[in-house]
């Protein structure tokens, strides 16, 4: 299992009061899936969302935020990427192609946790981190 999280800095919903939120993306059994605790300080206001795939864009983008980008590249030979990354992200089918392509050349870039899996269920070299580049 593979997992990564960040804290969210959003106020409560409800009375607007310090929120205690956190968005985790999880790699397990060749599944991307994601969980969203929402929380306050001053309420019992609670949340607890769950899903597969990246994960809701503004989680996402914190997640990015927190940890960096990462880059993952392909060598040339390399077959089923568009597959793979449809199925792990989602994506559509121009989408996926689109990002094999990127794959085979520059890279793609997502979370760690997301090109973690790619790279598994591909069986090549995982991703590096945009930061030490």
């Amino acid at each position: 299992m593979i997992r990564q999280s960040a804290n969210l800095d959003a106020p409560c919903g409800t009375c607007g009061g310090p929120g205690d939120s956190g968005f985790t993306q999880i790699a397990e059994n060749g599944l991307l899936r994601w969980e969203l605790d929402e929380g306050c300080e001053r309420c019992p206001v609670q949340g607890c969302d769950r899903g597969q795939g990246p994960g809701p864009a503004e989680p996402r983008a914190a997640l990015l935020a927190e940890h960096g980008a990462y880059r993952l590249t392909l060598p040339e030979e390399t077959s089923g990427a568009a597959k793979v990354v449809r199925d792990v992200l989602g994506l559509s089918l121009t989408e996926a192609q689109e990002a094999a392509r990127a794959l085979r050349g520059h890279g793609y870039e997502g979370t760690y946790v997301e090109l973690a899996l790619v790279a598994e269920l591909l069986n090549v070299a995982g991703p590096v981190s945009t930061r030490d580049r």
